[in-house]
Parts: C-alpha cells; sequence; structure tokens
C-alpha cells in the first residue's frame, strides 16, 4: 500500500475491504479496525513517501512492514 506524508495511506478503506474479503474466503481471522490502527501506527510521523505491507495469520495476527517507496524518490529505508 502506498503511503503519502500528507494523504496517508492511499485508498485505504479499498485495501482493507480486499483484505477482509480474501480473509473470509480463506477462513482466516480479521479485525478490520485493529488493522487499520497498526497501519497508521506504523507509518505515524513518516516524512516521506513509503510502502506498507501488511501480512496476516490464519489466526489473525498481523505483521506490518514499511519500507521506503523508492519510485518516489524518497531517502533511506530506516528514515522517518
Amino acid at each position: 500500500m502506498h503511503f503519502d506524508p500528507d494523504e496517508g495511506i492511499v485508498d485505504i478503506d479499498h485495501h482493507l475491504d480486499r483484505l477482509m474479503h480474501s480473509a473470509e474466503a480463506l477462513g482466516f481471522e480479521f479485525d478490520r479496525h485493529a488493522a487499520r490502527n497498526e497501519l497508521q501506527a506504523a507509518t505515524f510521523g513518516r516524512k516521506r513517501p513509503a510502502i506498507a505491507r501488511l501480512l496476516l495469520s490464519p489466526t489473525g495476527t498481523m505483521a506490518i512492514e514499511v519500507r521506503a517507496d523508492i519510485q518516489s524518490g524518497s531517502g533511506g529505508e530506516g528514515e522517518a
């Protein structure tokens, strides 16, 4: 998911809806509200464009990766 420092995660509702439907189809647990909160927390304070990735386990456990969006010409990966 693309993160813009001024807009937040672009089309976050679309991404979360798609993930919810995929989780339902696969029989995975998914808490949409918790996913939104975790994504917002993971990108809070970032000053450059980034790509966020949410990984979901069958039990509903989430892991979020955020990396620099090199296509947007942003800085290093560790940069907030």
